[in-house]
């Protein structure tokens, strides 16, 4: 069966709304400027999530657009580690919506909530976001929001027989060709040196690999403080190695450590944090005894 960690109930609030050919079952959760629901098609009972922009943020030309881009964003790469978007659509009153293959499973900040992950699962799930990732940049995409919250653990076994996981939201994906830019975009705590100066490439994604292997590992990313505190440390310090925080393989550390190489040409290419971390989750396949998280005590 493979490694298992508690299976949560999703928590949905009942409502009858209807939207297009979706029928709304009830919210699952809340972000800064969207509502994600539950909904089953009226004529196939398909389940799947609605991304429902709140009408306020509607006449917001960018926020509307960025959502849109999501959609443009999921229909050039097709993956099985990518999020699936089906469609994009506005309801009758204007507000966009996005239709959104059903994930059953929870974040990976969940997860680290409750503990350290087991290195065989480290692995594994770095390897399928790295995995995933990859065709995206194939695809002359950046991601640029690498993080726990931005990974979702399944309740079906993935690679080595770990959790298999999807990478969800492109809301502030960015393509390769985009000139540099005052804008920066991106959650501080995983962000690259390059990425702060509002000029992210494909390593810059390997970088945030980097801070969320390192987050699982140890509990905490690499840096923690205030906003500028955070771009200072990001762009000129080295992060405490993750040995001294727990006892770890070696050669994950070495894999965790180039990827947060300040140079951009100092770390490997995604596919290659792929190779090598798939590698490292092959020496540690799950049994149907084995846990996600660390024993305790």
């Amino acid at each position: 069966m493979g490694a298992t960690f508690p299976r949560r109930k999703r928590r949905t609030g009942s409502t009858s709304l209807q939207l297009g050919n979706y029928r709304i079952l009830g919210l699952i959760s809340r972000g800064g400027t969207c509502g994600v629901y539950l909904a089953s098609h009226v004529d196939t009972e398909e389940r799947v999530a609605l991304k429902i922009l709140d009408p306020h943020w509607g006449k917001h030309d960018d926020i509307v657009e960025r959502m849109f881009e999501e959609h443009k964003i999921a229909s050039l790469v097709s993956h099985e580690g990518l999020l699936a978007i089906k469609e994009a659509n506005r309801t009758t009153n204007g507000t966009p919506y996005l239709v959104m293959e059903l994930l059953d499973g929870e974040n990976l900040g969940e997860l680290i909530e409750r503990g350290l992950a087991v290195v065989g699962a480290i692995a594994s799930i770095g390897a399928q976001i790295a995995t995933a990732v990859t065709a995206l940049h194939e695809a002359e995409i950046i991601h640029c929001d690498i993080k726990p919250d931005n990974v979702f653990l399944l309740y079906e076994q993935g690679l080595e027989g770990w959790p298999k996981i999807k990478v969800i939201d492109y809301g502030v994906s960015q393509h390769t060709s985009k000139e540099p830019s005052d804008a920066i975009a991106g959650t501080p705590s995983c962000m690259a040196p390059e990425q702060w100066r509002g000029a992210p490439t494909t390593k810059s994604d390997v970088y945030s690999l980097g801070c969320l292997l390192y987050w699982i590992t140890t509990g905490a990313p690499p840096f923690s403080g205030p906003l500028p505190q955070l771009m200072l440390s990001h762009s000129n310090l080295l992060p405490t190695r993750p040995s001294e925080k727990r006892d770890i393989p070696a050669e994950l550390e070495r894999i965790i450590m180039r990827s947060l190489s300040k140079d951009p040409a100092m770390r490997p290419t995604m596919r290659e944090m792929a190779r090598d971390l798939s590698a490292f989750a092959s020496q540690y396949p799950t049994s149907d005894t084995v846990q996600l998280l660390e024993a305790v005590g």
